[in-house]
C-alpha cells in the first residue's frame, strides 16, 4: 500500500503543475470578455450617432440595431456602424481588459502575473502591431485604386490602376498580397515585441510562441483590408460584424492564462 501511494504521487504532482481551467473560470472570463467588447461597442455606437436609450432601442427593429445594420444601396438608409483602426483598437482593449478583470476575479492570484503578460501579448502583439502593419498599405492601395476613377497627373499609376481593375484575377490577387504580407510580418514583429516587453517587465527570459488561437483576432485585419479595398456595399459590412466576436477571443485567452510551474 505504501509503494502504491509513492508511485501515484508524481502523477498527482504533474496535474497540479498543469491544471485545466475549471468551468467557473472559463464561464466567468468569457462573460467578462463579452462585457468588455459590449462596453466598447456601446462607446463606438454612441460616437457614431446611434442612440443608447433603452426605450429607443426596444422600438427599433433588430435588423436596424447598430451591430446588425448593414449598407442598403437601394434604400440608402443612412449611417452604418463602421469599424476602422480606432474602433478595432477600442474593442480589442475592451476585450483584453474585460478578460483580465474576469481572470483576477475568478482565478487564483498566482496566475495574475501570467495574465498580465498575456494581455501585453494579445493587445500589442496580436492586435495593435499587426493592425498597424495592415492599415497603412491597405490605405495606400485604396488611394492607388482610386486613381483609375479620376483625373490625375500620375498617368503611369493611373494606367496601372486601370489595368489591375480591369483584370479579374489581379483585382483579387493584388489586395490579397497587399494585406497578407504585411499581416504576416505584423504577427511576427508583434510577437517578438511583446516578448521583449514582457522580458523587460519581469526581468527574465520569456518566450511565448505564436499559437493557433492568436490568429482569431486577425479577422479584424482582414475585415479592415476588405472594407478599405472593396466597393461600399453589404459584403464588407457583413464580414465586419464578425470582428467583435473574433476580438472576444483575445480577452478569453488573457483571462484564462495560467502560470506554468515547470517553465
Amino acid at each position: 500500500m505504501q509503494i502504491k501511494a509513492i508511485t501515484n504521487a508524481p502523477v498527482k504532482s504533474n496535474k497540479e503543475h498543469h491544471p485545466a481551467n475549471n468551468k467557473k473560470v472559463q464561464i466567468g472570463v468569457t462573460a467578462s470578455s463579452i462585457l468588455g467588447v459590449a462596453g466598447a461597442l456601446a462607446i463606438i455606437s454612441k460616437r457614431q450617432g446611434f442612440s443608447l436609450n433603452p426605450s429607443k432601442i426596444a422600438k427599433t427593429p433588430v435588423k436596424d440595431w447598430a451591430i446588425f445594420k448593414i449598407t442598403n444601396k437601394a434604400k440608402n438608409n443612412g449611417r452604418v456602424l463602421d469599424f476602422k483602426t480606432g474602433e478595432i483598437l477600442t474593442m480589442g482593449a475592451g476585450s483584453v481588459l474585460g478578460g483580465l478583470a474576469g481572470g483576477a476575479i475568478f482565478d487564483k492570484k498566482e496566475n495574475f502575473a501570467t495574465k498580465c503578460s498575456e494581455a501585453v501579448s494579445q493587445m500589442l502583439g496580436d492586435i495593435a502591431i499587426p493592425l498597424g502593419f495592415v492599415a497603412l498599405p491597405a490605405t495606400l492601395y485604396k488611394k492607388f485604386e482610386d486613381l483609375a476613377k479620376k483625373e490625375t497627373t500620375h498617368l503611369q499609376l493611373q494606367k496601372a490602376s486601370k489595368f489591375i481593375q480591369g483584370n479579374k484575377f489581379l483585382k483579387v490577387l493584388c489586395p490579397t498580397v497587399v494585406s497578407a504580407v504585411p499581416l504576416g510580418t505584423g504577427i511576427i514583429v508583434g510577437n517578438k515585441t511583446s516578448n521583449l516587453i514582457n522580458e523587460k517587465i519581469h526581468g527574465e527570459k520569456r518566450h511565448r510562441g505564436i499559437k493557433i488561437t492568436d490568429f482569431a483576432p486577425h479577422l479584424d485585419d482582414v475585415c479592415l483590408a476588405v472594407s478599405l479595398m472593396a466597393e461600399k456595399g453589404p459584403i464588407p459590412d457583413i464580414i465586419s460584424r464578425l470582428v467583435p466576436v473574433a476580438l472576444t477571443i483575445a480577452g478569453i485567452e488573457t483571462g484564462t492564462a495560467k502560470h506554468d510551474k515547470h517553465s
